[in-house]
C-alpha cells in the first residue's frame, strides 16, 4: 500500500489539510456504529451488540451480537420479518438508559459540520448535537432515507440554518423502514441508485464536498459503494477530491486497501486506532486551532494558585469551600483545554466591596457553574449562595434560551434537591460521578457553552 493512500497520528500534512477543510464547510462526516460504545445492562460494548441481545432474548432465538444474525435465526424458525422490527423498536434503550457516547459530543462540537450522513438507525446523533450545540434543546433537523418514502435535504449544505442528520440506511420504526438484515441493506442501495428514488440534493453534496467516513464498519462491497455514489465518475478518473475512512474494518481488509491503491488513490484511510481515536484526534487539533489561550494566572484573592484579574469571558466556578479540590481538578481539566476559568480560593468571606468584586467577577463571566454536591445542603448560611442569587439575577436579564448556568453536580444529588434554587432545576446538569476523573465529554461541553457566548457576544460588536 502506498503512502498516500494512508494516516496516521503524526501525519501532520494529513491532518493539516482535513483540518482546513472542516473548517472551510467542505467536508461531510458519515457517521456509523463503531462510534456508538455504551454502557447498556451492565456491560460495556457497541450499542447495536446490546440490541441484538436483547432481540435475540425476545425473540427466543440463539444469542448473538450482530442483527443480521438474530433475524436470520428468526426466520428459520418460522417467524415473520415485521415482527423483528416490531421488536428492535421495543428493546432499544431508553435515553435514560445509555450515555450519548463521547466521541459523537466531540463530533457535534466541531462547529463547521452541519450536514451529517448517519448509517446505523438510533437518535444517538441527533441528541449529541442537541445536547452541545442547543443546551438538549431538540433542535437538530433529522431525515431519513426509504425506498418507500424518499425524502431529500431541504436545500444546499452552504444554506443549512441549522444541524441536519440525515439516516441514508433509515431511521427506528416499528414498521420494515430502515435497515437491519443484509437483505435490507442490499434494498437500500438498490433503491439509492435509482433515478427516480434518489436524493438527489444530497448526493450532490456528497459529490462536491469531501467525505470524511468514520466508523461505518461497512462489508468490503459497501464501502466501495458510498465511495462511489459520491463522485460523478468513476473512481480512477475523479480529481481534486480527498475522501477520508477512519475505519477498523477497513484497516484489516487487504482487498479494500489494495483496491484503494490502485483505483482510489486520493482516499485516505486512518490506520493509528479505530473511530474513537481518529475523533479524538480531529477534536483536539480543531480545538487547537480555535480555541484561544487562557491569560496566564496571577495572584489570587486570598490564595495562592487562582488569578485575581479574570479574564474576560471566563468560566466562574461556585462551591462550596469543602469541595475545593474536586473544584480544582475541574479547573485544571478545563485550563488544559485552553478554557479561561476562575474560581475563589479565599474563605475570606466579608465586606462590601469582596461582594462587589464577586458580583463584578459573575457579571464579567461566560458560563456560571454552580458546583453542587452534599455540600451545598448545608442549612448554614453560605457565601456561595450570594454567587448563585446574584447568577441568578445576570441570567434572567439574557436573551430566552442563552444558557448562562450550568450546573455541575459531582455526586448523586438531584435536581429535587429542596436545596437546589428553581431555576437551576430548569436547566440540563453536567455530572460527574464520585471519584472519576473529568471527562472529556464535561470539558467539550463546556467548550460549547464558552464559544456560544463569545459568539454571542461578538455578534454585537
Amino acid at each position: 500500500m502506498n503512502a498516500a493512500a494512508a494516516a496516521g497520528v503524526g501525519d501532520e500534512l494529513y491532518w493539516e489539510q482535513l483540518v482546513q477543510l472542516v473548517d472551510e464547510g467542505r467536508v461531510i462526516p458519515v457517521v456509523g456504529q463503531d462510534l456508538l460504545a455504551v454502557h447498556c445492562d451492565g456491560v460495556d460494548g457497541l450499542l447495536y451488540e446490546h440490541l441484538a441481545r436483547r432481540a435475540a432474548a425476545r425473540l427466543r432465538v440463539e444469542v448473538s451480537t450482530d442483527l443480521n444474525v438474530v433475524a436470520c435465526r428468526y426466520l428459520e424458525r418460522g417467524g415473520q420479518i415485521e415482527d423483528v422490527y416490531t421488536v428492535i423498536k421495543s428493546v432499544m434503550p431508553s435515553d435514560q438508559e445509555i450515555e450519548i457516547p463521547e466521541p459523537l459530543l466531540q463530533l457535534a462540537s466541531i462547529e463547521p459540520l452541519n450536514l451529517f450522513v448517519s448509517t446505523s438507525f438510533d437518535s444517538l446523533l441527533e441528541r449529541a448535537i442537541d445536547r452541545v450545540r442547543f443546551g438538549g434543546r431538540p433542535d437538530a433537523e433529522v431525515l431519513s432515507y426509504s425506498p418507500q418514502r424518499v425524502k431529500d435535504i431541504p436545500c444546499p449544505m452552504e444554506e443549512l440554518r441549522r444541524p441536519l442528520v440525515y439516516h441514508l440506511l433509515g431511521r427506528l420504526s416499528a414498521v420494515p423502514d430502515f435497515a437491519v438484515t443484509e437483505e435490507d441493506t442490499l434494498e437500500f442501495v438498490h433503491s439509492l441508485q435509482s433515478e427516480s428514488r434518489r436524493p438527489r440534493l444530497l448526493f450532490d453534496e456528497l459529490n462536491n464536498c469531501h467525505l470524511l467516513i468514520i466508523g461505518s464498519g461497512l462489508s468490503e462491497w459497501l464501502a466501495r459503494f458510498f465511495l462511489r455514489i459520491a463522485k460523478r465518475e468513476r473512481l480512477w478518473m475523479a480529481r481534486g477530491k480527498t475522501d477520508y475512512v477512519a475505519d477498523r474494518r477497513a484497516q484489516q481488509s487487504q482487498p479494500l486497501l489494495t483496491f484503494l491503491q490502485h483505483f482510489s488513490p486520493r482516499t485516505k484511510v486512518f490506520r493509528d486506532g479505530g473511530a474513537a481515536e481518529f475523533v479524538r484526534e480531529l477534536h483536539q487539533r480543531w480545538n487547537d486551532l480555535h480555541t484561544p489561550r487562557a491569560a496566564p494566572p496571577s495572584a489570587p484573592v486570598g490564595g495562592e494558585d487562582e488569578g485575581a484579574d479574570m479574564e474576560s469571558g471566563a468560566i466562574f466556578l461556585s462551591y462550596a469551600s469543602e469541595d475545593r479540590e474536586r473544584v480544582r481538578e475541574i479547573a485544571r481539566a478545563l485550563r488544559a483545554a485552553r478554557l479561561p476559568v476562575w474560581f475563589d480560593e479565599s474563605d475570606l468571606h466579608s465586606g462590601d466591596s469582596y461582594e462587589r468584586e464577586i458580583r463584578r467577577r459573575i457579571d464579567g463571566c461566560s458560563v456560571f457553574a454552580p458546583v453542587i454536591s452534599r455540600q451545598t445542603s448545608d442549612p448554614r448560611p453560605r457565601f456561595f449562595r450570594l454567587e448563585w442569587k446574584h447568577a441568578q439575577l445576570v441570567a434572567a436579564q439574557l436573551p430566552e434560551g442563552a444558557k448562562f448556568i450550568a450546573p455541575v453536580a459531582i455526586d448523586d444529588t438531584r435536581p429535587e434537591n429542596d436545596s437546589v434554587p428553581e431555576p437551576f432545576r430548569r436547566v440540563q446538569w453536567l455530572r460527574l460521578r464520585d471519584g472519576d476523573a473529568v471527562s472529556d465529554a464535561l470539558v467539550t461541553e463546556f467548550r460549547s457553552l464558552f464559544r456560544a457566548r463569545q459568539k454571542a457576544l461578538a455578534g454585537l460588536t
